[in-house]
């Protein structure tokens, strides 16, 4: 089938913003320009990495790292070394980061559903690891995973059925049936200036629309409204997506062109709910690649292997070390922060 006719797409942030609204102004403080205790805690105990990087050829590809007893290390306030083991690796890396130094990356926890992110440049050690030297550093709000039920939600291996490699210009019935069972994925852009940027989505299994073999719909639900991905696709309109399946050590990873579109009859079909998505993301594939991903048998993340020592600091806890690193009362602040996010989740989740 040939692709349908493009819909119109968003041009720029002016045009963005009449459809979404400029985030509170606070909201930016939270973005910190190096770790901190809270932030390190979180990279030296999630399980699982997402990291996106631009390859040569301009488009946006997203891989996973994972081990059970932490992936990643913090040195100081400013650097991070992500593991390369062999048996942890989806995908090449190397290659693109000497072409374009930069790396976005995301911090999961299994269990848990807030993360952290942090931005920089980035290079292959001679050690066998990425190392990130970091710009920025912040929280993600738990909308994604509380949506998609990542942690919760049912094994969804075997209706996937018998799965093999695979890898091509175009959506194979594979491919479609695995982003059919998929409630989650990471979604990597591009920042104006060459960075990498990664950051969750999630909804019922399924959520992301398959238009035809080359062409892809991502609603764009509802979050803090500062729209970092959005923003990088009307600057640079690639992007690299990452689904998961629970249950599966599968991947599918797509690397392809990207827009934003704020159609209403391309959008209603997307409703959650009773509430269509104001925007959304579309993909022409460039590339789809389904691969088993031994980082994720490695680290156990849908089996219970991880450590359960490993822990993380809550989302109110990170962010009022950040914002009030020389505050008091920091664990009654994170306590009536963490009210609001979850009251938030239920509340303003579509």
């Amino acid at each position: 089938m040939a692709n349908p006719t493009p819909p119109h797409f968003l041009r720029d942030e002016r045009e963005l913003r009449g459809h979404l609204p400029p985030p509170n102004p606070r909201i930016a403080v939270k973005i910190r320009p190096q770790l901190d205790a809270a932030s390190r805690a979180w990279v030296e105990n999630a399980a699982l990495v997402g990291i996106a990087v631009r390859r040569p050829d301009g488009l946006v590809e997203v891989l996973v790292r994972a081990r059970p007893s932490g992936v990643a290390r913090a040195s100081g306030d400013s650097l991070i070394a992500i593991d390369e083991g062999a048996e942890a690796a989806v995908g090449e890396i190397e290659g693109s980061l000497a072409a374009n130094p930069f790396a976005g990356a995301i911090f999961i926890a299994p269990g848990e559903n807030s993360t952290i992110r942090a931005n920089g440049r980035a290079a292959a050690s001679t050690a066998g690891s990425v190392e990130l030297e970091v710009a920025e550093v912040y929280m993600h709000c738990p909308k994604a995973f509380v949506r998609s039920a990542l942690w919760s939600g049912a094994d969804r291996a075997a209706a996937l059925g018998e799965l093999g490699a695979s890898s091509g210009d175009s959506l194979g019935e594979i491919e479609k049936r695995f982003i059919e069972a998929s409630p989650f994925l990471l979604l990597g852009t591009c920042l104006e200036d060459g960075g990498g940027d990664v950051s969750p989505r999630g909804d019922p299994a399924g959520f992301v629309r398959v238009i035809d073999s080359r062409t892809l719909l991502i609603p764009e639900r509802r979050g803090n409204q500062i729209a970092d991905s959005l923003r990088n696709i009307l600057a640079n309109p690639v992007a690299g997506l990452l689904f998961l399946v629970p249950g599966s050590n599968w991947v599918l990873r797509v690397a392809g062109r990207a827009r934003v579109t704020a159609e209403r009859e391309l959008l209603e079909p997307l409703a959650v709910q009773g509430r269509a998505p104001q925007l959304g993301i579309w993909v022409e594939v460039c590339e789809a690649v389904l691969e088993q991903a031994p980082a994720l048998t490695a680290a156990g993340i849908w089996n219970g292997g991880v450590d359960p020592t490993r822990t993380v600091p809550s989302f109110g806890r990170t962010i009022i070390e950040q914002i009030e690193p020389s505050g008091r009362f920091h664990a009654a602040k994170a306590k009536v922060v963490d009210w609001l996010i979850a009251r938030d989740a239920k509340k303003n989740l579509y």
